[in-house]
C-alpha cells in the first residue's frame, strides 16, 4: 500500500478495527497511524456531516454502510468533524470489501482523499466556511452525553444533551468537575475511563452506574494530545444502556427459563418448521436438536388423523389464533405418550408471524391417573346399583331357599323331586355368593375378608361374568383340577386379579379369533425353586394357576416393565382394570407370586402361585346333624311378609312360638305393651318407618338384657361391629339357611 500525497488508506476488521493504515492519515482525520491502529474511527470523536451540513445517523457512516450491505462505495463525498481538534475537512470516501467463498467479510479497505462539497441533485445549499458554526450544530445534535474536559478533569464544554440529561445550567457545569456535578463525590469515581485513559493513546469506555439518575451509562474517553505529545484535554461521551441492558437481562432470563423450564419448548418457522427445541424436549421425546431440526412440527404425532389436525391447527396460526390440546406422540424409543401442548403464533413489530412457538407438557402419568379415577368411577357406580339391589335381592333369595328348604324337608329320601329341590337350592347358593363378589369386586365391602376358599368356585364366577362380556370370536376354556385344596384369601380381591388377567388377554387378542384359557393344579415344590430369574418358590404346596392367551405377545423390553406403576402400552382410548402393578400387589398380599412368559405374536401366559392351607372350606351345607329344636318365644320383625312367612315356618317347625310383625313401630308398641312375653327378638335392619338399629335401641331401652339377632339382605350404615356397639347379639347376612339360623338362635338363647 503505497502513500498518495492527499490520500489516507485504512484497512478494517470486519466489526471496523484497524489494523493497518498509510498516507495522510494526521493531516485528513485528525489521527496519526500509531493513534489509529487497534481503534474504531468513529468512536475517536469523528463525526460525519452530509453535504447539507445535518450530522449523518452512526448507522449511515461509509464504513458501516460497507459492512452492512457487503458492497462497494465509491467517491462518496462527506465531511468529518473532529471534536477534538474542532476542525472539518471535506473527503471522498472509498470502501472496498474483500468477500470470501462462504460470502463473509474478510477485511474492508477504505481511502480518504481531501475534496470539495458537491451538490446533491440541485438540492445542495453551500455548506457553512464557518467551521465553528458545523461544530457546534453537529455537537448539539448528538443525543449522547458530550462534555469535554480538562486534564483534571473540569468541564469546558458540554452539549445540549448534557444539560436536559442531567437537568443543570451551563453555570452549574462549567468549570466544576465531571464527578462532582455527574455523581455527587468528592473524588473521582474509580471505574471511569475518563479519569483512567489508556494507554498510547487510546480511547477508553467501560460501564458506569449513576446514582443520581439510577441508570446505566456507557462511558467513554478519548485524549487529545498536542504536536508535541502532550495532553491538551479530554473528550468525554456518555450513552444511556440502562433500557437496553434490562432488555439484555430480560432476554437472558427468558432464555434460562425456556432452558430450564421442565416443559418442552419447540420454535418453528412460519411453515411450522422446527428451529429449536429445549432440554425438556430432549429429555421427554430423546430426539436431539439436530435431529430435529428441518422436521414438521407434527413428526412425533402418531394420531390417525394427524395430517388433517396439524393443517387445521397450522391453519389458525396464521390467522392469529393460538390451539391448545391433548396429542398422542411416539419418542425416539418408540415409548407412546400423552402431551398436552400449547402451540401460538409469534408477531413481530410490524405484526407479521414470523414464527410458531409450542409449549408442551407430558401429561402421560396424569392420563393413567384419569383412567384409574374413571375406572374407579365405574367400580363405585357397580357398587352404587349392587348396594341398591342387593337387600332387596337377598330377602328374594331367602324366601327361595328357605321354601326349597321347606321342601326339601317334606320329601322322602327317594323322591324324584328331591334332585330337581337340591339344584334350586344350589342356584340359590350361587346367587347368594354372586351378590356377595359384585359387592367385593365393586369395593363396596373395604374389609380384607381372609377366608380358606377354593379357587375353582371364583374361577367359575369369574367366567360366568366374562362369558357375557366378550367377544364370540373369544373361546374361553377351563382346566380346572377338582384336587386343589383351599388357600387363604380374599374372594373380591381374587376376583379383581381373575378379572384384570382375564381383560388384559381380551386385549391381547383384539379383533382377532382368538382362546383365553385358565389352568388350575395342584404342585408340590419339593425343594426351593427360582423363577423368573429372581423370584423364589419356597417348598411346600401350591395352587398353580395360570391365565393363557394367544394374542399379540411382549417383547423382553416390555416384559420387564409391565408391572411398573403406570406403564402402558395401549393408546389413551384402550385398558381397563387396576393394573398389573396391583395385580402383583394382591398377589404378594396373598403370600403367592406372580410371573409371565410371552413372545411376540405367539401370546402370553400368566403363572399364579399361592399356597395351599390345611383347612376346610366352611361350606353352609345341609348336614346330618339333626335340626336344634327350641320352645322360646320368638318377635319376628321383617317389613317382606313372604321372607316373614317363610321364616317363621322353619321356626315353628322348630317348636319356637313365632309372632310376626312386617310393621317395626307395630312391633314396638306390642313390646312396650308386654316386654317380658318374648324370648328373643329376630329383626330386619332395613324397614320404613323405624330401621332395626331403631328399633334395637328402643327395645334395649326396657330390657337391657334381652337377645336380639338382626339380618340384612345389606346395609352401609351398619356391619357387625357397629351392630355389636349399639347391643345387638348376632349380625346375620341374607340368606340365612335353615340350619344356621337354627343354630345362632340356639347359641343366643342358651348364652353359649
Amino acid at each position: 500500500m503505497s502513500n498518495h500525497l492527499n490520500t489516507a488508506a485504512l484497512v478494517h476488521q470486519p466489526d471496523g478495527t484497524v489494523i493497518r493504515c498509510t498516507g495522510k492519515t494526521k493531516r485528513l482525520l485528525g489521527f496519526s497511524q500509531h493513534q489509529l491502529i487497534g481503534q474504531q474511527i468513529d468512536k475517536l470523536g469523528l463525526h460525519f456531516i452530509h453535504q447539507d451540513g445535518n450530522p449523518l445517523l452512526p448507522e449511515m457512516y461509509p464504513l458501516r454502510q460497507v459492512i452492512k450491505h457487503k458492497a462497494e462505495i465509491d467517491k462518496r463525498t462527506v465531511g468529518i468533524f473532529n471534536l477534538s481538534s474542532q476542525s472539518l475537512k471535506w473527503l471522498e470516501v472509498n470502501g472496498h470489501p474483500k468477500i470470501d467463498d462462504e460470502g463473509n467479510i474478510v477485511n474492508v479497505i477504505t481511502t480518504y482523499r481531501e475534496t470539495k462539497p458537491k451538490p446533491d441533485k440541485g438540492s445542495f445549499t453551500p455548506v457553512f466556511n464557518d467551521t465553528k458554526k458545523i461544530w457546534e450544530k453537529t455537537f448539539d445534535a448528538l443525543q449522547d452525553v458530550i462534555t469535554i474536559l480538562t486534564p483534571d478533569l473540569k468541564v469546558m464544554r458540554a452539549n445540549k444533551a448534557t444539560y436536559s440529561t442531567f437537568r443543570i445550567t451551563e453555570d452549574e457545569l462549567i468549570g466544576k468537575r465531571c464527578y462532582e456535578v455527574f455523581q455527587g463525590r468528592n473524588e473521582p469515581c474509580p471505574d471511569c475511563p475518563v479519569w483512567q485513559p489508556g494507554p498510547f493513546s487510546t480511547t477508553e469506555s467501560e460501564l458506569v452506574y449513576n446514582e443520581r439518575l439510577n441508570k446505566v451509562f456507557d462511558v467513554s474517553s478519548s485524549p487529545y494530545f498536542s504536536e508535541d505529545g502532550t495532553l491538551q484535554f479530554l473528550i468525554h461521551s456518555a450513552r444511556d444502556v440502562t433500557q437496553r441492558l434490562k432488555s439484555e437481562e430480560q432476554r437472558n432470563i427468558l432464555s434460562a427459563a425456556v432452558e430450564q423450564i421442565s416443559e418442552s419448548v419447540v420454535i418453528t418457522d412460519d411453515h411450522a418448521t422446527i428451529q429449536y427445541v429445549n432440554p425438556s424436549y430432549v429429555r421427554t421425546t430423546g430426539y436431539k436438536l439436530q435431529e430435529v431440526t428441518d422436521k414438521d412440527l407434527s413428526f412425533l404425532n402418531i394420531n390417525v388423523d394427524s395430517k388433517n389436525l396439524f393443517e387445521d391447527i397450522i391453519t389458525g396460526l396464521r390467522r392469529g389464533e393460538s390451539w391448545e390440546g391433548q396429542l398422542t406422540n411416539r419418542k425416539k424409543d418408540a415409548t407412546i405418550f400423552e402431551e398436552f401442548a400449547t402451540i401460538s403464533p409469534i408477531v413481530d413489530g410490524s405484526g407479521q408471524i414470523t414464527n410458531f412457538v409450542a409449549v408442551k407438557r407430558d401429561i402421560t402419568k396424569e392420563e393413567q391417573l384419569r383412567i384409574q379415577l374413571q375406572q374407579a368411577m365405574k367400580m363405585e357406580a357397580i357398587g352404587t346399583l349392587a348396594s341398591g339391589i342387593a337387600h332387596d335381592f337377598n330377602n328374594i333369595l331367602s324366601a327361595m331357599i328357605g321354601y326349597g328348604q321347606i321342601a326339601k324337608g317334606r320329601l322322602e329320601a327317594h323322591d324324584p323331586l328331591l334332585a330337581d329341590i337340591e339344584q334350586i337350592l344350589q342356584a340359590g347358593d350361587r346367587a347368594a355368593n354372586l351378590v356377595k363378589q359384585i359387592l367385593a369386586f365393586s369395593r363396596r365391602d373395604t374389609q380384607e375378608n381372609f377366608l380358606p376358599i377354593q379357587l375353582q368356585y371364583i374361577i367359575k364366577e369369574v367366567t360366568n361374568l366374562l362369558r357375557s362380556s366378550f367377544p364370540a370370536t373369544i373361546e374361553i376354556y377351563k382346566e380346572i383340577s377338582n384336587n386343589c385344596d383351599p388357600i387363604m384369601a380374599d374372594p373380591g380381591q381374587l376376583h379383581q386379579v381373575l378379572m384384570n388377567l382375564c381383560t388384559n388377554a381380551k386385549q391381547a387378542i383384539g379383533d382377532n379369533h382368538g382362546k383365553l384359557i385358565i389352568r388350575l393344579e395342584e404342585q408340590m415344590a419339593t425343594e426351593p425353586q427360582v423363577l423368573s430369574g429372581s423370584l423364589l418358590l419356597t417348598s411346600g404346596r401350591y395352587a398353580h394357576l395360570t391365565v393363557e392367551d394367544n394374542g399379540i405377545g411382549m417383547s423382553e423390553a416390555i416384559k420387564e416393565r409391565i408391572f411398573d406403576p403406570f406403564f402402558t402400552t395401549k393408546a389413551s382410548d384402550k385398558g381397563t382394570g387396576l393394573g398389573l402393578s396391583v395385580v402383583q400387589g394382591i398377589v404378594e398380599k396373598h403370600g403367592g407370586i406372580i410371573t409371565v412368559d410371552s413372545q411376540i405374536d405367539e401370546g402370553s401366559v400368566f403363572h399364579l402361585y399361592f399356597p395351599i392351607v390345611d383347612e376346610e372350606v366352611n361350606k353352609e351345607e345341609d348336614s346330618a346333624e339333626p335340626d336344634l329344636p327350641g320352645t322360646e318365644r320368638i318377635m319376628l320383625v321383617e317389613d317382606e311378609a313372604v321372607l316373614a312367612k317363610v321364616m317363621s315356618r322353619m321356626l315353628t317347625k322348630l317348636g319356637y312360638k313365632i309372632s310376626i310383625f312386617t310393621d317395626s313401630l307395630e312391633a314396638v308398641k306390642e313390646y312396650r305393651r308386654n316386654p317380658y312375653d318374648f324370648d328373643v327378638i329376630i329383626t330386619d335392619m332395613t324397614m320404613p318407618n323405624m330401621t332395626g338399629a331403631e328399633l334395637t335401641r328402643e327395645v334395649l331401652s326396657l330390657r337391657p338384657e334381652l337377645p336380639i339377632i338382626m339380618t340384612t339382605g345389606y346395609s352401609e350404615t351398619i356391619d357387625e361391629e357397629k351392630a355389636k356397639r349399639i347391643g345387638i347379639t348376632k349380625f346375620l347376612l341374607k340368606p340365612v339357611k335353615k340350619k344356621l339360623l337354627a343354630k345362632e338362635l340356639r347359641m343366643v338363647l342358651d348364652n353359649v
